[in-house]
């Protein structure tokens, strides 16, 4: 069995925000009864204390695992600066995840303020921003974008998270021109979908907001090779999800564990999009691994019997990030953005 590459942390399930795309900080409708609710994540979230323990576990087991720390919103667990210091201290690769609003702002600035200093840090910044100035997605968008600028000359690698759809696809091109003008770099990524009730990341449910193969999106993907646009694994990656569009990924996680995601109570979901019954109702952050940092033996049969039960495909990239790192580790210096970091 291969190394686990890319861990993703839900930190928390509370955020300031309650976005109607969005199923992890609600009880959405149809939630699976095999499903605990909100009141349960609020009482329930992970100790400082168990994070930390699953982070040097992690680290024994590949030194050059990337963690990102999601939420919810992240910035309000107050021990996210001790998270990050430690991950600092043990030159653990992470960033952090926030939708970057003016409400948690005052949480960044605490954020600086305890922490000796910030490796990565990722915003929301899609194409609508070339769109309706009134939406509220365009505002976290452009107000995103203005933070991103600012936090530039303190945080050593920012990352603009694109997330494309059908209706916004014609601004792509020009959001990654401004963003590498600017010195930022781009991630991505192609919306996706709730497949079924026991997909519960996403609450999109209508397949007509899928990003589908056109020669506009194949010209627009070469376009963004061609000028070498800052965009994730730019080269390697973007033909590859390509290929899934339009949520057609299978991840092949029953057969290498290569991509692991830990909710924040500490189970561990099937993935990021589907937390699943059998792998949270048998695995945790504090027995994935054994002692000598080895994933557990049972966890491919479990993560088997989930993925046939629950899952209908998706088109999350982060599965193809892993798995190209897994088939070859030299990849991981491009994810990291190892030159900007070092």
């Amino acid at each position: 069995m291969n190394k686990i590459q890319i861990v993703n942390w839900l930190l928390t399930r509370r955020c300031n925000l309650n976005c109607d795309y969005c199923r992890i900080v609600k009880n959405y409708r149809d939630k699976p009864i095999e499903y605990p609710d909100m009141i349960y994540y609020a009482r329930n979230e992970m100790s400082t204390d168990t994070i930390i323990f699953g982070l040097e576990k992690l680290k024994r087991h590949n030194p050059n695992c990337f963690m990102i720390f999601y939420g919810g919103e992240p910035l309000l667990r107050k021990d996210l600066p001790d998270i990050i210091n430690y991950c600092n201290t043990e030159s653990i690769p992470y960033t952090i995840i926030s939708n970057n609003t003016e409400k948690v702002y005052p949480l960044m600035e605490s954020l600086f303020k305890r922490t000796n200093y910030i490796e990565g840090f990722t915003a929301s910044i899609d194409p609508i921003i070339y769109q309706d100035k009134n939406n509220d997605i365009f505002k976290k968008s452009f107000l995103g974008l203005q933070r991103l600028l600012e936090y530039k000359s303190v945080i050593k690698d920012v990352v603009a998270e694109i997330t494309v759809t059908n209706d916004n696809l014609q601004y792509l091109l020009q959001l990654c021109r401004d963003l590498t003008e600017k010195g930022i770099n781009g991630d991505i990524t192609f919306v996706d979908i709730a497949k079924s009730k026991y997909y519960d990341f996403s609450d999109v449910e209508d397949d007509d907001i899928l990003v589908r193969k056109t020669s506009f999106l194949r010209d627009t993907i070469n376009q963004i090779m061609t000028e070498k646009l800052n965009v994730h694994m730019r080269d390697s990656l973007l033909p590859r999800i390509y290929d899934i569009l339009p949520s057609e990924l299978d991840c092949g996680l029953e057969k290498d564990f290569h991509n692991m995601t830990v909710d924040s109570d500490g189970s561990l979901r099937l993935c990021l999009r589907v937390k699943g019954v059998a792998v949270s109702n048998n695995f945790t952050i504090d027995n994935i691994l054994d002692e000598g940092g080895n994933i557990h033996e049972d966890i491919l049969k479990l993560v088997d019997f989930d993925k046939r039960k629950y899952c209908m495909f998706c088109n999350h990239s982060c599965y193809i990030m892993s798995q190209m790192i897994s088939d070859n580790e030299e990849n991981s210096n491009n994810l990291i953005h190892s030159d900007i970091r070092g």
